[in-house]
């Protein structure tokens, strides 16, 4: 048996609500990694809040503009990222400590006695990660992604449940027995009938004896 860390990505958008209501459903713990810049007064603050009231579902901080997806200039200027993610993390009400965060566009990680640098452009996102570990923040990167087509699963519940458990049983996650799975909240839009693809993922890995945390979760073994 594993623990599996659901985590979501680009939120609150279209599909965070089917996301949120999913979890719950099933009872399997999630993280939303949130961008600042897609709460607005009046717009999608209702997401945020329904995500931080569940009980499934904790609330990540993903950046401010999500580096407006022109990554390498963004990781230029390490110091604007770093205070990008403060601002986020006062925008999206994050309260808890240390802050959980992940980089856009970058598989990197900071986390107690794990430290990676995505290899994109010459280790581009390292000097930001290092600048947000120094503040406080714990980066997380991701062990296995469920790849996204124009915005819908490019692969299928009992796919991606097959790779976790190659994934687990080769050793190429993280850490022994913990898995990190990276999605995005818009691939599980209930109008494109997307939804109970998530809902089948959680059987299936369930099925299989695994547990659900939160990232935080993932701290303490890390630690060592």
């Amino acid at each position: 048996m594993a623990t599996i860390y659901l985590t979501f990505d680009d939120g609150p958008l279209a599909g965070t609500d089917d996301v949120i209501a999913v979890l719950q459903a099933k009872r399997a713990k999630g993280t939303l990694f949130m961008v600042g810049d897609h709460v607005m007064p009046g717009f999608r603050g209702d997401l945020l809040t329904a995500a931080h009231a569940g009980p499934y579902t904790s609330v990540a901080n993903h950046s401010s503009t999500h580096g407006n997806r022109r990554y390498s200039e963004y990781y230029r200027n390490p110091t604007t990222v770093v205070a990008g993610f403060r601002r986020t993390t006062e925008t999206l009400g994050i309260s808890e400590r240390p802050v959980r965060a992940r980089l856009p566009g970058r598989n990197t990680w900071r986390v107690g006695n794990i430290v990676a640098t995505d290899p994109t452009n010459g280790g581009d996102s390292g000097p930001a990660a290092n600048g947000l570990a120094g503040d406080g923040y714990r980066v997380y990167g991701w062990d296995l992604e469920w790849p996204m087509e124009r915005g819908r699963p490019a692969a299928s519940a009992d796919q991606i449940a097959a790779r976790v458990r190659t994934s687990l049983s080769a050793g190429r996650t993280k850490k022994p027995g913990h898995l990190v799975l990276l999605a995005h909240d818009i691939m599980f839009r209930a109008s494109n009938q997307d939804r109970q693809k998530l809902e089948r993922l959680i059987d299936l890995l369930r099925g299989d004896g695994h547990d659900f945390a939160f990232i935080s979760g993932f701290d303490g073994a890390a630690a060592g």
